[in-house]
């Protein structure tokens, strides 16, 4: 069961989305995750995670370039929250770099004494507004870069089509200020993370065109090419993918 809930009008844009979810089965499930363009929050009620084989309950994920695999005991309870980058700078105080590829206690990033109890403790309804209320102090005025905002925004925009070269110029900036400040305000280069919107559009149109078409419309150079990139993020084609992704939902 999923419950989700619109974030607070302060939190629009920051918290990309947020839900509840709350999973019952007879055996441990097992799944594979992302990656994607969100850092994630996970705040788990009972139980506990794992991801890629390490024990975690409570936690924030930086952006990956792979899929994980996360398995939990066949009970879990909790909260997803799903940030923007930009905003996920100001929760973390921290250059977003250092948290790439990561997952991390929940603990050592928000200072919120027993914030997961009183979630735990309360009905849906107040656990989505005391989530409002702890983050939109914290996210709400977070002041990120216009520049590195408005790159980003183009990346987002064009699914990752726009060359890493043009955004520089546009901007006025070198390519080795480009990747430091993306790496500082977003987690990872702006060519990791092109990389990873054009296989998030992949995703997406995957099964609506033949191959060959969806490559050229996500901005691969080829199918050869859309086909590596699969392998590479989730290690399956994309058909085999396809398939366990099928599987995986049903």
């Amino acid at each position: 069961m999923q419950i989700r809930r619109d974030p607070a009008a302060p939190l629009a844009g920051r918290v990309t989305s947020y839900y509840g979810f709350e999973i019952a089965t007879p055996e441990p499930v097992r799944q594979r995750e992302g990656p994607g363009t969100d850092v994630v929050v996970i705040l788990t009620f009972e139980e506990h995670w794992l991801i890629d084989g390490e024990r975690h309950t409570s936690f924030v994920a930086g952006l990956h370039d792979r899929q994980v695999t996360t398995e939990h005991p066949g009970r879990s309870l909790g909260m997803q929250v799903n940030l923007d980058p930009l905003a996920a700078r100001a929760l973390v105080g921290a250059p977003l770099h250092e948290l790439a590829h990561r997952t991390v206690p929940f603990e050592q990033i928000l200072d919120a004494p027993f914030l997961v109890e009183r979630l735990a403790d309360a009905d849906w309804d107040a656990r989505f507004a005391l989530l409002d209320e702890t983050l939109a102090p914290r996210i709400t005025d977070a002041h990120a870069s216009p520049e590195v905002a408005w790159a980003w925004r183009r990346l987002r925009a064009t699914h990752g089509r726009v060359p890493i070269g043009t955004l520089a110029a546009e901007l006025g900036w070198s390519r080795k200020r480009i990747v430091a400040r993306f790496r500082d305000e977003i987690g990872l280069p702006p060519k990791a993370v092109a990389r990873l919107l054009r296989f998030e559009r992949a995703r997406e149109l995957a099964g609506t065109m033949p191959w060959g078409e969806l490559a050229f419309e996500c901005g691969f150079s080829d199918q050869s090419h859309l086909i590596a990139e699969f392998r590479r993020i989730t290690g399956r084609t994309p058909e085999t993918f396809l398939q366990d992704t099928a599987a995986q939902a049903a």
